[in-house]
């Protein structure tokens, strides 16, 4: 109602002054029917608005509202038409033609753009529209009356009525530019208002930047309430930034206000754990000290924490201890200080804190000789040696077992600690001390399972100490004894080291067959016995029983042993001259051992071998793997085979490798004729065609006898066909087919390919002379 109110007030701000009465001074004998029409209208609406007789005021004002509709149905374009449809519009309404005169109202501020009378209209249509709650309409209007009014007030008014109608729409876009609207609106009443909305919308809707910007220019409000509320909330949106420090700075800024008692408690414990994870101690102590707010005893019992812990980490005990006093009034069961401090390491052990060594540590400090025999005392002892002992600082840990009393703690440790003893004594290798808490405790826990765990230890100490024969007496006894797989496993393995070491073949070959025998054997340690007892069998010179056990090994871990496995048997292929078994085992290495570098002799020999007996594509991967050591030379015959392989196969790259390899070892004419026409038609495949001309070339300057001659010349042809020139290969063609060809076969070959020729040429020469050869 307050804000009804206030639009009927702004209403009469804006309302023009009644119809202007006609100029008495205009030129009597001057027509002007518009004029006088309207002077008509006007003087009817002037009647009514002064009449007091009510019946004759609805009559003035429906002959003015017919004058004036009179007026702009016949002079629509009239410069009085906007003051003719602002009065229509107010003379339909003090009849109660509501409709007709909003229809007015709306003509008047729709198709005219400035004036007194498009403000009044708007604001007369606003004030209807937001009595109905037709927000979106009342925004459109408030919007018009903003951009007409010179009224200042009345524009205020206007553009924060204007935000209220998109509040109540919840239209977020729209509350964003009206607010935005009232911010720019200079001297508005209502821009920090607004500003506060704005900042909550750009809150709500995760803008945060945009939020804590407009949040720290409120924080300079005169308002308390508002100045409060925008510290807090430029606090919690630089945190959302995740700005630390500007995050710490408005934390302490809201605990300055005084509207924000409800919340510095909260303030407080959130701004001390801020400074808590950055190990800003003494600010979480300044903090602390601004108040008590009130919180809730979980919270309290926080805050002393983090207050007590910063006090710790400046090495200020008193307050420490302070504040541990206290703490105890809140830790249900709890009355001193010393109760509190234990508790608190207690849980901290628990959590495994890292910061658990240093508080327990001083703790004994200040209560270890007071309460000397108190349980609690000895029960921190005991976590800290415990704690030592995790962080493998065995001599911290030796030193606090030393002065533990263990008839003031549960019985059940006393095992765990002297274990723990002699365990760090081997850590420590102090053979001395070692063998004295085995000792120890062997005698006081005989049939512990650690007992068989400590006399393997004993037995590795002894045997770096250079004592083998008791070390290796101890291992026998433990096995003898243990049904423990895992245990039998692990002294077997230490037993052949030791057998390895000292070559006593016999029993290590002995060790390996009890590993394979088992149960819970793992494969790799499957794989190690079977490699030795195949290395064995090679080292007795028993190649075909060592085989078996070393492609068990390889099958059982190749990762370890490929590598090994695999030289060993592609050697004993190729001493057997197995193609097929060393080809197998090539490929084996290969796939489970791809970095295993095996003799380039045997790859090649390998490759030779199956292209020699026609299988090609079988052989010649090997024979290239091979050729790619260049440490040892190679035959000329080895590389014939790989250039013609290559060419059969169209590697043409490696042909021509393996013709240059030929040509540098050979000196006889003939073989060297036969090279070049290799490495021509290598060049050929590449489309290197100067290239194999010029190979061709040298080969003939060779003079080379019988068919390689006709070889060559052919292959001259072949090389103008191939690149496209069949005019330059009849002629070779030609001349091979009538001079050099004698026998029938090189002919026939010849007369084919000039034959094939002439058909690719077609020109009506070439088929011509085409009939003479078919013929």
């Amino acid at each position: 109602m307050k804000i009804l109110a206030l639009l009927a007030i702004l209403i009469g701000l804006s309302l023009p002054s009644l119809g202007q009465a006609p100029d008495q001074k205009e030129d009597a004998l001057r027509v002007n029917p518009a004029r006088d029409l309207f002077d008509l209208a006007t003087l009817n609406y002037n009647d009514a608005k002064k009449g007091k007789d009510p019946q004759k005021v609805e009559r003035d004002y429906r002959i003015a509202a017919k004058k004036f509709d009179q007026f702009l149905r016949t002079f629509p374009r009239d410069k009085k038409a906007i003051e003719a449809w602002y009065f229509l519009g107010m003379s339909y309404r003090e009849i109660g033609e509501k409709k007709a005169s909003r229809a007015c109202f709306q003509s008047a501020a729709t198709n005219w753009k400035a004036g007194k009378f498009v403000e009044a209209s708007a604001l007369f249509l606003a004030s209807d529209d937001y009595k109905a709650e037709k927000w979106r309409d009342a925004a459109k209007w408030f919007q018009i009356v903003s951009d007409t009014t010179e009224n200042k007030e009345i524009k205020h008014q206007s553009l924060y009525r204007r935000f209220l109608c998109f509040y109540k729409l919840e239209d977020k876009a729209g509350m964003l530019l009206s607010l935005k609207a009232v911010i720019a609106d200079e001297n508005s009443p209502y821009s920090e208002t607004a500003r506060l909305a704005l900042a909550r919308l750009y809150r709500d809707s995760q803008s945060a930047k945009q939020a804590h910007e407009l949040f720290v220019i409120l924080s300079k409000s005169k308002d308390p309430k508002i100045r409060a509320e925008a510290s807090f909330q430029a606090a919690l949106t630089a945190q959302t930034l995740g700005d630390k420090k500007l995050t710490k700075i408005w934390f302490r800024n809201s605990l300055s206000e005084e509207q924000s008692k409800g919340v510095k408690g909260k303030t407080q414990l959130v701004l001390m754990s801020l400074h808590y994870k950055d190990r800003q101690w003494q600010n979480v102590i300044d903090v602390f000290r601004i108040g008590n707010f009130e919180l809730e005893k979980q919270s309290e019992l926080q805050r002393l924490i983090m207050v007590a812990k910063s006090y710790d980490a400046l090495g200020k005990e008193e307050e420490v201890r302070k504040l541990y006093e206290q703490i105890a009034t809140l830790s249900p069961g709890s009355t001193s200080s010393f109760e509190a401090t234990y508790h608190l390491l207690i849980r901290d052990h628990k959590k495994s804190a890292n910061n658990f060594l240093k508080n327990a540590e001083s703790f004994l400090r200040d209560y270890a000789t007071k309460r000397a025999e108190d349980p609690k005392v000895h029960s921190i002892r005991l976590l800290l040696g415990e704690g030592y002992y995790a962080a493998k600082d065995y001599e911290k840990a030796i030193s606090q077992y030393r002065l533990l009393d263990l008839s003031l703690v549960d019985d059940s440790n006393a095992l765990g600690v002297r274990y723990h003893v002699a365990k760090s004594q081997l850590f420590l290798k102090n053979e001395k001390g070692a063998l004295a808490a085995i000792a120890a405790f062997i005698a006081e826990f005989p049939k512990a399972k650690q007992s068989t765990q400590l006399r393997l230890d004993r037995a590795e100490l002894l045997n770096e100490a250079g004592r083998e024969g008791e070390a290796v007496g101890d291992y026998k006894t433990i096995l003898q004894n243990t049904t423990d797989q895992k245990i039998k496993k692990s002294l077997m393995l230490r037993l052949a080291s030791i057998y390895q070491e000292q070559e006593r073949w016999e029993e290590f070959v002995a060790i390996q067959e009890q590993i394979l025998q088992l149960t819970e054997s793992d494969q790799k340690t499957q794989a190690s016995a079977n490699f030795w007892l195949g290395w064995n069998q090679l080292r007795l010179k028993n190649r075909v029983k060592a085989e078996p056990f070393l492609r068990k090994a390889r099958a059982l871990d190749s990762k370890t042993f490929a590598s090994k496995v695999s030289p060993i048997l592609v050697r004993n292929a190729f001493k057997a001259e197995n193609l097929d078994l060393l080809e197998d085992e090539i490929n084996l290495a290969r796939q489970d051992s791809p970095g295993t570098k095996l003799p380039a002799a045997i790859l090649q020999w390998l490759g030779a071998t199956l292209i020699k007996n026609g299988e090609e594509e079988r052989g010649w991967p090997f024979l290239h793997e091979g050729l790619a050591d260049k440490s040892t030379p190679i035959k000329h015959l080895v590389w014939k085979l790989y250039t013609k392989a290559s060419l059969d196969l169209n590697k043409y790259a490696e042909a021509l490798r393996g013709a240059k390899a030929i040509l540098e070892l050979e000196k006889n004419a003939y073989r060297k004729a036969e090279a070049l026409y290799f490495k021509s038609q290598a060049h050929n495949g590449l489309k290197q065609f100067d290239e194999a001309r010029q190979a061709a070339s040298d080969a003939l300057d060779l003079r080379p006898a019988g068919a390689l001659d006709i070889r060559l010349r052919m292959f001259a042809g072949d090389i103008d066909l191939t690149e496209g020139k069949p005019e330059a290969a009849i002629r070779h063609y030609i001349i091979v087919e009538g001079t050099f060809a004698k026998s029938v076969s090189d002919k026939r070959e010849a007369l084919a390919k000039v034959i094939s020729t002439l058909k690719i040429i077609g020109t009506p020469k070439a088929l011509e002379l085409l009939k003479d050869y078919q013929k």
